[in-house]
């Protein structure tokens, strides 16, 4: 089957691979601004590299196989990488993107209720809600003709969607403070500098930690008053809602029936509040972008969400077969997070490469979700290639952009059925037209954004 012929033969902006490697310079200079332009044509073409840079030796995998091993069934050897945890923890602290396995099985345990499919499907209505706020606010542009920045939109959106759903509607710092926040932190430690290629002392404070001083007081004052309250509330007496906050507060170690600790609890109530938004609201706005240059998707996402209601129902949503697709494409060829490292605990075998303790092991969806040999016509924009009768031909470990393995983001169920009511209320009222000359380019700042914004005019369909 060729799934090319239902679009036309546009190439979505991305960096070309190199064709020739990079020296040390060079490579330091294109992994300090933009680290999907360091990768070579031959990483897209190969079941895995191993090589040598500045940063160390490392082994990238793009063999869903083995990639498997590394996630799944040797997961225990392979434990989130130093660079990594250097890069999330002066933000997280040892909150569930970081925490050690022991200390994350508890976490893990506590919050995954609240991300289960029933407790998912309740928070509908809250969703929805924000949607129509928002969708007031551009009826308003769309009779006044003006220019709109979506990425920043879907960012406002998702900020107010975890705040209404899982936060009860608590949280009180503005969305646009906290995305400037985020954007502050991203730029500060989400690239490499000079402290992650020398080998200089570990406690030597970094310009990077300078620079997010100030968005880290930000996470950390609204988590605290946030904290503050809610104990006050309960020492009172007083009803107080089963959000992450309260499971959080009342967790206990089924072992030692201690409580978490106010640092554990504080930090996982910061890695919730800005990685429970910001890479959903990247995936929606490429996937915006994408219907912008593609009108024969955005007329079939259009109609499709003319068949179910203004706010649609969990069965309604669960019908949106041509929205799924081209949200799932959309995370293809935009993955929300670009890069997976691990670490190595002890020697191991990938392929053909022994592996040992000083390898970092690389995962790359960016690399992993453009693979000449996993994906036909890798570059382009096919929905198709997620159709119902197609989607299960795709290696499970070719595609991921919510990770894999029992680390698999806990909150997927929540933002597919946030993006595609997203996308559905959307597109049932307006259209979204990228204006013309507007420069579009990926950019990889632990999450991946549109570097220069998605500016956008709405127009009523």
């Amino acid at each position: 089957m060729d799934l090319t012929t239902t679009q036309p033969p546009l190439r979505p902006p991305a960096p070309e691979p190199r064709q020739h490697p990079l020296g040390p310079l060079g490579l330091y200079r294109a992994l300090r601004t933009n680290a999907i332009t360091a990768w070579r044509a031959e990483a897209f073409e190969e079941p895995y590299i191993a090589d040598r840079n500045m940063l160390g030796g490392y082994i990238l995998l793009n063999d869903p196989d083995l990639i498997r091993r590394v996630l799944v069934d040797n997961a225990a050897n392979y434990p989130k990488d130093r660079l990594q945890l250097e890069k999330l923890t002066p933000a997280v602290g040892r909150g569930l993107l970081t925490a050690e396995p022991e200390s994350w099985r508890l976490q893990r345990r506590t919050v995954a209720p609240l991300f289960q499919p029933l407790a998912v499907t309740s928070y509908l209505a809250a969703m929805a809600a924000s949607l129509d706020e928002m969708l007031v606010r551009w009826e308003r542009h769309a009779a006044a003709g003006t220019v709109i920045d979506v990425a920043r939109e879907m960012t406002t959106l998702t900020y107010d969607i975890i705040s209404r759903t899982v936060f009860s509607h608590e949280i009180e710092t503005p969305a646009d403070v906290m995305a400037e926040a985020l954007t502050a932190y991203f730029e500060a430690f989400g690239r490499i500098d000079l402290w992650d290629v020398l080998p200089l002392p570990r406690w030597l404070p970094r310009p990077a930690s300078i620079r997010a001083r100030p968005a880290q007081k930000i996470f950390r004052e609204e988590v605290r008053r946030l904290v503050d309250r809610r104990r006050a509330r309960m020492t009172a007496g007083q009803s107080v809602p089963d959000d992450l906050v309260t499971r959080l507060m009342n967790a206990r170690d089924p072992e030692t029936d201690e409580p978490l600790t106010d640092a554990v609890i504080h930090d996982n109530l910061v890695t919730f509040i800005g990685a429970g938004h910001e890479t959903t609201a990247n995936a929606l706005a490429w996937t915006l972008f994408l219907l912008s240059e593609f009108p024969g998707a955005d007329a079939r996402l259009a109609a499709e969400a003319k068949s179910v209601g203004d706010a649609p129902t969990a069965e309604e949503l669960a019908r949106l077969d041509h929205t799924r697709m081209i949200f799932e494409e959309a995370m293809r060829l935009y993955p929300p997070i670009p890069f997976l490292s691990r670490g190595v605990a002890a020697p191991d075998r990938l392929g053909d490469i022994e592996v040992t303790p000083d390898t970092r092991v690389i995962i790359t969806p960016w690399v992993l979700h453009r693979h000449r040999k996993l994906w036909s016509d890798a570059d382009l924009f096919i929905p198709e290639r997620f159709a119902p009768e197609n989607r299960g031909k795709i290696p499970r470990f070719a595609y991921l952009p919510f990770g894999a393995g029992a680390r698999i983001c806990v909150g997927a169920t929540f933002a597919m059925q946030e993006a595609l009511l997203a996308l559905a209320m959307i597109a049932r009222r307006f259209r979204a037209t990228l204006v013309e000359g507007s420069p579009v380019m990926p950019l990889a700042r632990m999450t991946l954004r549109p570097m220069h914004g998605l500016p956008m005019r709405i127009t009523r369909r």
